[in-house]
């Protein structure tokens, strides 16, 4: 074997087991599976590889139930992988000192950036720069964006707060909505009990063990 196929072989091999240490977190089966059960279509390639791809090194994601916590999250506030954008948002609303001139703050991405300050903080931790206060359209229109900051967000202000390491999924509920879905209003207490359902049909599919816990959100 020459030098030349030395090396090729060698980087073909690390690709492989660092691509494999990405893809054994789920496989695509487990993913459609999770999506299917909960009434959605099932995943593009392109979906999953954005996923076990960007989960550890970006949202701080290294378990299957951490995931399954996230991606229940991920399939309220984007019906499912199918809107990167929010429904008919109010006009006039998300509308904040400190944003670029017309530009609206409404949930975007795959996790709903909102709020000029969010948008402002996972451009800092990203890009270094203010690109998604000027244009915030593109965390909805470029895939890659929509996920970036799904998973700063995660990352930032869900994967360490209280009960998150526990398994209890309601805390992440709260740490993403707040008062809005656990403060007791039916509306959001309803929103909240549709992501815990979701969590379950997710947590059947990727086979965790135990039964998902409901707490650290309204009761």
């Amino acid at each position: 074997m020459t030098m030349e196929s030395v090396i090729v072989f060698c980087f073909g091999f690390f690709t492989l087991i660092c691509g494999s240490s990405y893809a054994a977190l789920i496989t695509k089966a487990e993913l459609t599976a999770a999506l299917t059960s909960s009434g959605f279509p099932a995943p593009s390639d392109e979906q999953y590889k954005n996923i076990v791809t960007r989960c550890e090194k970006s949202g701080k994601i290294t378990t299957k139930r951490e995931l399954a916590m996230f991606l229940a999250n991920v399939f309220q506030e984007s019906d499912g992988l199918r809107a990167k954008k929010e429904y008919n948002p109010p006009a006039g609303a998300y509308q904040a000192p400190g944003g670029a001139p017309g530009k609206r703050y409404y949930g975007r991405g795959y996790l709903q950036l909102s709020w000029v300050y969010n948008y402002k903080a996972a451009s800092q931790a990203l890009y270094k720069d203010d690109r998604l206060v000027k244009d915030p359209d593109q965390v909805a229109t470029k895939d890659d964006v929509a996920w970036d900051t799904a998973f700063w967000y995660w990352s930032a202000n869900v994967h360490s707060a209280p009960g998150v390491s526990e398994g209890k999924f309601g805390a992440t509920t709260k740490a993403i909505n707040g008062a809005l879905e656990c403060g007791g209003a039916a509306v959001g207490t309803e929103q909240a009990k549709r992501r815990f359902e979701f969590y379950k049909k997710i947590s059947a599919a990727f086979k965790l063990s135990g039964k998902p816990v409901e707490n650290g959100c309204y009761n």
